[in-house]
């Protein structure tokens, strides 16, 4: 859901508080066989009771939420597997074959990711320049390439990973040329190799998403967002 952007008017900043306490937060853990349609209703006919219903049009356009009706059958149905609580990628703590990752399948934008059967740790990041939590984390690869001695840090971009749209190559390009802190082997997996050989079996179908992986065993030890890696990365890095 939307944050506020600090342009909202008073009315419509309670009608955002309001759904924000009493709608989504009550009801995104009520799906499936937990859903409570009677109580959806009421909290539903109180909510639009309560606020203008021009005001609360001009907030769930600006939230980017769709008819009370598409809402409800969203909610009802819950989020995607990898979202709810407890769950676990079916890849955490099993080998997985990274033979793959030797071919020349992929198009090379930065440094190499030969040797990386010579490192501890291959630390394999899925990303695409559309995807704004993506930039986040290029400093944070950054500094473990250059900080990290034992970690192989290898990257592949893909625009179309949930979609197959193609790859518009010089908007990649363009876009790495433009920053600075994307000093990391970085790859174009424009036939979904690496998407359908880790990512897609991974099956936590967000990004940026990376995957640590011990290159002795191939033991995949961690996914998740880069954002959150530093601990079970040192982990790794700590372990026989």
């Amino acid at each position: 859901m939307a944050t506020p952007t600090g342009r909202e008017s008073p009315e419509e900043l309670a009608a955002m508080n309001d759904f924000r306490a009493n709608i989504w937060s009550i009801f995104q853990p009520l799906y499936e066989d937990k859903w409570d349609q009677a109580r959806w209703n009421a909290a539903v006919a109180r909510f639009k009771a309560t606020h203008d219903p021009a005001v609360v049009d001009r907030f769930m356009k600006k939230a980017r939420l769709p008819t009370w009706e598409a809402l409800e059958e969203q909610m009802k149905k819950g989020p995607p597997a990898f979202l709810r609580p407890g769950w676990r990628s079916p890849l955490l703590g099993k080998r997985v074959d990274l033979s793959w990752l030797d071919s020349d399948a992929f198009e090379c934008i930065r440094p190499s990711k030969d040797g990386w059967r010579n490192k501890k740790v291959v630390l394999i990041e899925f990303w695409a320049s559309w995807c704004r939590p993506c930039h986040v984390v290029c400093g944070i690869l950054s500094r473990i390439n250059a900080t990290k001695p034992d970690v192989k840090v290898i990257t592949f971009n893909h625009e179309g990973i949930f979609n197959k749209t193609a790859i518009d190559r010089p908007i990649v390009k363009n876009f790495i040329d433009g920053r600075s802190d994307m000093n990391y082997p970085i790859y174009i997996d424009s036939h979904r190799v690496a998407v359908q050989g880790l990512f897609e079996p991974g099956q936590n179908l967000s990004i940026p998403l990376v995957f640590i992986i011990t290159t002795k065993d191939q033991i995949v030890h961690w996914v998740g967002n880069p954002e959150e890696m530093a601990a079970p990365l040192e982990k790794v890095l700590r372990s026989p």
